[in-house]
């Protein structure tokens, strides 16, 4: 299960080299992508060598996710997912992830405190680190701190992106329907 959330982060999260939308979000394209992303329990039930194939890169490589995708054993049932879902592509299916996050990073930095934003909260986390290291914390402690860190670093540096590509749409639909989309997604 907790692969299988990666997995879903990761979709999330990785492609921001698909932004340019052809259409608004609405709620029927989220209920598709919603559905879609409940799948992705069995194909890691079915193909759990996709998943650890796709722990090993970084999320930021969108290109590489994708084609170690399409080469999987399990991409002739993400095909027949896609088309079940009403994607033509799995480019399409990751423009709407990207999207979403977009449009939710940016919804939820509209209610942060002023001077709160992804940069601020990556700089909090560094002066923890250091103020554990001042007070002498098990050096063990803080390597996985350091470790954590180097990960959010990149997973904020994609979530930066897609929020600066969000369009002007999404970002109204998520204001007018953040509550829905984020009940679809906490059912996931």
């Amino acid at each position: 299960m907790k692969k299988v959330n990666l997995l879903v982060a990761m979709v999330f999260l990785a492609f921001s080299a698909f932004t340019q939308a052809e259409q608004a979000l609405t709620k029927e394209l989220i209920t598709s992508f919603q559905k879609m992303s409940e799948q992705w329990e069995t194909l890691a039930i079915d193909y759990p060598e996709l998943s650890e194939s796709l722990d090993e890169i970084d999320i930021s490589q969108a290109k590489e996710i994708i084609n170690q995708l399409k080469n999987s054993k399990a991409y002739p049932q993400i095909k027949s997912m896609l088309a079940e879902y009403d994607f033509k592509t799995i480019e399409e299916y990751y423009d709407v992830a990207t999207r979403m996050m977009g449009g939710m990073m940016s919804y939820q930095m509209q209610s942060m405190p002023e001077g709160v934003n992804i940069d601020s909260m990556v700089q909090m986390l560094k002066q923890n680190i250091q103020q554990m290291k001042t007070s002498n914390a098990p050096n063990s402690m803080v390597d996985e701190m350091e470790k954590q860190l180097a990960d959010m670093e990149k997973s904020m540096k994609s979530m930066k992106e897609a929020m600066k590509n969000t369009s002007a749409e999404d970002i109204k639909f998520f204001s007018e329907n953040a509550e829905w989309v984020m009940s679809m997604l906490g059912d996931n």
